[in-house]
C-alpha cells in the first residue's frame, strides 16, 4: 500500500494541465449553437462580462496574458481580413482568407492567439470584408475594436464594431465572451453575416 501511492500520485499530476486546459473554450463550442451570437449595434460598445469564481486565473503575477479570437464567416462567400491583430507574440494570426460556413457549422471558422503583458491597457482592431478592394461599396465589412482597461488594479474589456458596405452586413459577437480581471485574459468570438 506504501508503493501504491506515489504511483497514483504522477498520473495525476500528469493529468492536472488537461484539466486545466478544459476550462478553455473549444473551437468546436464557437459555432454549436447559433442562437449563442447576438448582433452588436454598431458603434454602441457593449462591455463584457467578467469572469468569475474558478475560472479566473490563478495568479496575478504572470507577465504574459492571452487573448483568444474566434472568428466566424455565414456570408455565403469568402471574407478577407482587413485589419490586424498586434501582440508581443501572435500565435495563429487572423486567417486571410476566411472561409465560409453554415451558421452551425465548424468549417470555416478559425481562431488566433496573441500574448500580451498581463494588466496592461490593450486595444486590438480587426475587419473581415467580403471584397477587399471595395469594403465600403458592394460588400459586406464588419469591424470590431476590442478595449482592455486596468482601473484600480481589475482589468475590463469593452467590444465596439462598425458594419461598413452596400450589402448589408451583420456583425455578431458570441455571448461566452469575457475577461478575466485579475490578468486580462481575453476570450472573444465574433462573426460576419
Amino acid at each position: 500500500m506504501k508503493n501504491l501511492k506515489p504511483l497514483l500520485a504522477v498520473p495525476l499530476f500528469c493529468i492536472a494541465p488537461m484539466l486545466a486546459a478544459a476550462g478553455e473554450p473549444a473551437a468546436e463550442d464557437f459555432v454549436s449553437r447559433r442562437s449563442e451570437f447576438v448582433t452588436l449595434v454598431p458603434g454602441k460598445t457593449v462591455e463584457l462580462p467578467a469572469l468569475r469564481g474558478d475560472d479566473r486565473s490563478a495568479s496575478r503575477l504572470a507577465a504574459m496574458t492571452t487573448q483568444i479570437y474566434h472568428f466566424g464567416n455565414w456570408t455565403g462567400v469568402p471574407t478577407y481580413s482587413i485589419g490586424a491583430i498586434s501582440g508581443s507574440t501572435v500565435y495563429h494570426p487572423l486567417p486571410n482568407p476566411l472561409n465560409f460556413s453554415e451558421p452551425d457549422v465548424f468549417w470555416g471558422s478559425a481562431q488566433a492567439f496573441v500574448d500580451v503583458p498581463a494588466l496592461t491597457p490593450w486595444t486590438q482592431v480587426f475587419a473581415y470584408t467580403t471584397n477587399p478592394s471595395d469594403p465600403y461599396g458592394q460588400a459586406k465589412t464588419c469591424s470590431w475594436q476590442v478595449d482592455v482597461s486596468v482601473v484600480n488594479g481589475a482589468c475590463t474589456a469593452n467590444v465596439t464594431t462598425s458594419a461598413y458596405g452596400q450589402q448589408g452586413a451583420t456583425c455578431l459577437i458570441g455571448d461566452g465572451a469575457w475577461v478575466d480581471p485579475a490578468s486580462c485574459k481575453l476570450y472573444v468570438a465574433v462573426s460576419i453575416e
